[in-house]
């Protein structure tokens, strides 16, 4: 009988004493074996002890299969290798997750294994081989070949099996090796076999020929017993445990998986993710090179790369945290789920485990998703009773979506899911030799119809006049590419023209000329138009590229507008931009048809507002319900990033929502744009001057139409009146008042915008998102403005402010010269006077000094632009270029100040005094000083030790849980950039959502807006619409899910389930459907819902 015990403490001091021999000789500790490291990890996991062991003493060919067993003689091998077979019954107690512990019982089972031992030492190999050579000498029977000790004792090294195995056997990382046997009369374990991998083939006499399969590894091995009744006993003792493990296998499924119930034959597949590590032991001098193994029982299943040098290494889907587990459920929980070895890699020698990580079975069979962070266990035959760091990973079931992703995740593909860019087929000669006019023999001079004539009347509009192409611009766009997944509305964007844009092509004379495209940014959306080659008057026509529907997510969004000439050289060749707009749709209106031009300037953020172009759009809302975009301000916007795979496009997409200028480059011009623009909010105080002269002159500035007269009343002065006099009599208001102002000054604001002379300029009022808020409808119509509308009073305010700021800055410089006159004249008398400086000590300093600027002036570079941009955000809700901002800012003080109403400021203020006079200065105080603080020791040293400690125990909570938190940001954010890297490009750009730009592009006077006729259609007709029939779905890059995200997608048009469409409003009368009408919310509803969300914004904005 032979006795093994995977817990020996032998093996253990065994294992330390090397370990510490290794420190000596290297300075760092590696495991001796460290293939073995992952089954190492497994047994220490598990506590076992040896209840029953039968052994037999057999000779041990190499395995037939072996380069060995098939190249040398098997004369030569056949009685080579003395060896001991133990077959053995251990119960094993799994050991229990830390957190798990309490209130959970442990379970144990029974498990079969077959050990084969080998002499522990070359003196124990030869006896052992004497004294078989003497007991097959002394057996009549005996077959055998060998006639001396010689014949056995060919090799003094023992112990080969491992390096006879054939080469295509090398990656089974020790999983046969037997690490947790102790040494047993002199011999030493050397493989470990579960009982139900071994398989016996056939017997001959006294050979027993066995297949033995575990994991991929597989040998055929020949057992040599001494006598016949052995190799018998071998055979019928194996079947009747093989039999008997069927029994224990199903009694330790049971026990494994407890009240969880599972259907027969299940196998599941998980999608694993190895989030993160931190705090990790240090594996190298001062760090680590971590990754991970993942064990399933005895068979690796999937290991990471290496995260060089951290402690706090983030796997990634480049890095391969992400993993498909596809098991069988019984399998699973008999295999008490997964451990984890956390491993330093190092290039050269053994690679050091730094810790382990057991998974219970339930808690990835339960797993939705969530993210678990576990505790490291010291590595196998560490002194270590408690190791730092920690793992953190998620698991859930696959869906067909992971499935499919990781069959076809392939690293080197890039930006699988990136829309195609237009291409361009412009080149400098193409250009030259290219005819763009002609003259026809009537004199009509006729253009080419760039980039390609109508497909569908090509002969026709290959060549047309100048007032040909500008009616066929106008006519509608054929072909739309439908972008985005917001739900709140569409924008209709079409880019019809451009004009006198300047030449950014050499070669001008010969016709090379700047070779124009538009691009256009929205939210998580970039798209381009086709290029025209040769023009600095573009026009895109309704048969090409120039058309996009833009789902709109948030209120605050922009559109952002590039033109660019396009260049065809090489990969480091941008396209130069020309200029830039942003389109605001926040105060635009929904059912108009607007026909927009825009100055087009390289940047609108810093000083240097240089106009290079103007640019023509038609544009149009389409927004069901408008409720949804008020709600949609109460929560900020998410940040949006756009990602493209050359660097060309990050450059179009960059340059379209910043402009040319990098703010956070380092550079004096920026940052004297930033004072200019710091102290242009100066001009600021012009209009509270007029404010306050209205205010208290009582001015008119209200119109009140009466007949044919219009009558301007003093509304802000006559409020003012009355509340200055319901202050000074109740002084109980003035916390009311506080809110109130900023709502007065907010409406105030909003008052002047809606009256001011600049159509373009004006914004929405309060009623009409109140009205919006309540009914989803707002109260005012579509937009009517005709070409130059106001433009002629607009002008006139304009230039009487620009006369007033310039007479202003006039009279500042006449100022500071005087004042600079009267320095210079105190400087002379007191040159006159003298020197009285009394001081004799010496003077340092001096001399060449080299001052480092960017240094120094970079910091406040950025710092004035934070500041800038907080200012911008500040003025454009003052100012309502944040209608919604501003109307939930105001609604939220309005609530405030009638809710101040009723509290009763004076009873609270006038008990609170009382109170603290009453307590803190009456002469009870001296009592309190007699019986408190005059017994109060002082603190001692291990008092006060005591409290610092419990401090910073406090202080360290209170860190752990911002760092747990902020650990966790980082890591979605890190693997949201790899995932968004792979599959949209490896360029990314941040696009602003909130206004940052200091200059605003208004439309320009000749733009125009007119209520949108909706054509009449056949169900048929509105049927292909909504079926997507000419247009192209570009999905946009919102990414929706955890682990493995998914573009989120959003058909065309999708009709209720019993309806024919989704806007029966736009099918003529007598069409099947038409007399349809959308339902909306009943007044009663409405109300509610708006007490309900006027509630819950002053509540958010007193917090």
């Amino acid at each position: 009988m032979a006795a093994g015990d995977t817990t020996s403490a032998d093996v253990v001091n065994k294992w330390k004493s090397e370990v510490d021999s290794s420190k000596a000789a290297n300075g760092k500790a590696h495991p001796p074996n460290p293939d073995a490291d992952a089954q190492k990890a497994i047994e220490k996991m598990a506590k076992s002890v040896l209840l029953s062991a039968v052994t037999w003493d057999v000779f041990a060919p190499p395995p037939r299969n072996s380069i060995k067993g098939k190249v040398v003689p098997r004369v030569v091998n056949k009685f080579k290798n003395r060896r001991k077979l133990s077959l053995e019954i251990h119960r094993v107690t799994p050991s229990v997750d830390p957190g798990e512990k309490r209130g959970k019982e442990t379970f144990s089972y029974e498990e079969c294994v077959l050990r084969t031992l080998v002499p522990a030492n070359k003196r124990k190999s030869q006896e052992v081989k004497k004294e078989a050579f003497t007991r097959r000498s002394l057996d009549k029977g005996s077959n055998s070949t060998f006639t001396s000790i010689r014949d056995i004792n060919v090799d003094e090294n023992d112990d080969d099996d491992d390096r006879s195995v054939n080469t295509s056997m090398e990656g089974t990382n020790g999983v046969l090796r037997d690490t947790g046997g102790k040494n047993f009369d002199g011999w030493k374990p050397k493989y470990r076999f579960p009982c139900r991998s071994v398989t016996i083939k056939s017997q001959h006499k006294k050979s027993v020929f066995v297949l033995i399969q575990v994991q991929k590894v597989k040998q055929e091995r020949e057992l040599i017993f001494d006598t016949m009744g052995d190799a018998q006993t071998f055979c019928d003792t194996l079947a009747r445990e093989k039999q008997n493990e069927v029994n224990r296998a199903e009694i330790r499924l049971q026990a494994a998986l407890g009240d969880i119930k599972l259907p027969p034959f299940e196998t599941i597949t998980l999608l694993v993710e190895i989030v993160s590590g931190w705090s990790l032991p240090i594996g190298d001098f001062t760090s680590s090179d971590p990754y991970v193994v993942c064990m399933l029982g005895r068979e690796e299943v999937h290991k990471t790369m290496h995260i060089s040098k951290t402690l706090d290494p983030i796997w990634t889907l480049k890095t391969g945290s992400l993993f498909l587990l596809e098991v069988e459920s019984k399998h699973l929980f008999v295999e008490e789920g997964l451990t984890l070895l956390v491993k330093d890699y190092d290039q050269f020698g053994g690679n050091e485990m730094l810790g382990v990580v057991k998974v219970p079975a339930h808690k990835l069979y339960q797993a939705k998703g969530e993210r678990m962070e576990l505790k490291l266990q010291p590595p196998p035959g560490s002194r270590e009773t408690e190791i730092g760091g920690y793992l953190a990973l998620r698991c859930r079931r696959a869906t067909e979506y992971d499935k499919k992703f990781m069959a076809g995740y392939d690293e080197s593909c890039k930006a699988v899911a990136a829309t195609e860019i237009p291409k361009s087929k412009t080149s400098d000669i193409r250009s030259i030799v290219t005819r763009k006019e002609r003259v026809e023999k009537d004199g009509t001079k006729k253009f080419k119809v760039r980039p390609c004539p109508d497909p569908e009347n090509a002969e026709e509009t290959d060549w047309m006049t100048n007032e040909q192409i500008q009616a066929e611009v106008m006519k509608p766009s054929r072909h739309w590419s439908h972008a985005g997944v917001g739900d709140k509305g569409r924008i209709y964007v079409e880019v019809l023209s451009c004009d006198g844009l300047p030449n950014l092509d050499t070669g001008g004379f010969l016709g090379n000329k700047t070779d124009a495209f538009v691009s256009l940014v929205y939210e998580d959306v970039y798209v381009r138009t086709d290029t025209i080659d040769d023009c600095l008057s573009p026009r895109w026509m309704p048969w090409s590229n120039r058309a996009f529907i833009f789902n709109i997510d948030h209120s605050s969004s922009q559109v952002f507008l590039g033109v660019f000439d396009f260049d065809a050289g090489g990969v480091f060749d941008d396209h130069d931009l020309i200029g830039k707009a942003t389109i605001d749709v926040t105060n635009l209106r929904k059912n108009t048809d607007y026909t927009l031009s825009y100055n087009i300037c390289p940047s609108s953020i810093v000083t240097g507002h240089k106009i290079q172009g103007k640019v023509t759009i038609r544009l149009r809302l389409e927004i069901p319900d408008e409720r949804k975009l008020v709600l949609c301000a109460l929560e900020p916007p998410k940040p949006v990033y756009v990602n493209v795979k050359k660097r060309k496009d990050f450059m179009v997409v960059r340059q379209t929502c910043l402009g040319r200028t990098d703010t956070d480059v380092y550079s004096i011009s920026t940052i004297k744009s930033y004072v200019d623009e710091l102290r242009a909010y100066q001009h600021s105080l012009f209009f509270i001057e007029d404010a306050l002269m209205t205010l208290l002159l009582w001015r008119g500035h209200f119109p009140l139409k009466i007949g044919s007269n219009v009558i301007r009343l003093p509304v802000h002065s006559f409020n003012a009146f009355v509340v200055a006099i319901l202050l000074v009599e109740n002084p109980r208001y003035y916390p009311s008042f506080c809110f109130l102002c900023i709502a007065w000054l907010l409406l105030a604001v909003m008052g002047w915008r809606r009256n001011s002379p600049d159509v373009w300029g004006r914004c929405y009022s309060f009623g009409e998102i109140l009205s919006q808020l309540i009914t989803g409808e707002s109260k005012a119509g579509p937009h009517d403005i005709k070409p130059f509308e106001g433009y002629e009073e607009s002008t006139a305010a304009t230039k009487q402010f620009m006369k007033r700021v310039a007479d202003a800055e006039a009279k500042a410089a006449r100022d500071y010269a005087e004042a600079q006159k009267v320095e210079e004249e105190r400087l002379k008398d007191l040159a006159e006077i003298g020197d009285a400086d009394a001081d004799i000590s010496t003077k340092v300093g001096g001399g060449i000094s080299i001052d480092p600027i960017k240094t120094a002036l970079h910091p406040v570079q950025l710092m004035l632009g934070m500041v800038c941009g907080a200012l911008r955000f500040v003025k454009n809700v003052v100012i309502w270029e944040e209608a919604y901002f501003s109307f939930w800012i105001a609604s939220g003080c309005i609530v405030l100040a009638v809710a101040c109403l009723f509290v009763p400021w004076v009873f609270i203020m006038k008990w609170t005094a009382r109170i603290i006079v009453w307590s803190v200065f009456g002469p009870w105080m001296k009592l309190l000083d007699v019986f408190y603080f005059s017994k109060l020791k002082p603190e001692s040293d291990k008092e006060r030790e005591a409290r610092e400690l419990e401090e910073r125990l406090l202080r360290r909570l209170a860190t752990t849980e911002a760092a747990s938190r902020a650990r966790a940001i980082r890591e979605d954010a890190t693997k949201m950039r790899v995932m968004k890297k792979y599959m949209f490009g490896k360029f990314s750009v941040k696009v602003p959502v909130i206004k940052q730009d200091r200059y605003y592009d208004r439309p320009l006077p000749d733009s125009t807006a007119a209520p949108h006729q909706e054509k009449a259609m056949t169900l048929a007709e509105l049927a292909m619409q909504e079926a997507g029939y000419n247009r192209t779905r570009l999905p946009g890059q919102t990414l929706v899910g955890d682990m493995i995200p998914m573009v989120e997608t959003q058909t065309f048009t999708a009709a209720p389930t019993g309806k024919a469409t989704a806007n029966p409003d736009a099918l003529a009368r007598n069409a099947p459907g038409g007399g349809e009408k959308k339902k909306s919310d009943s007044t009663v509803s409405a109300y509610v819902k708006l007490g309900t969300i006027v509630g819950a914004a002053g509540v958010l904005t007193v917090w």
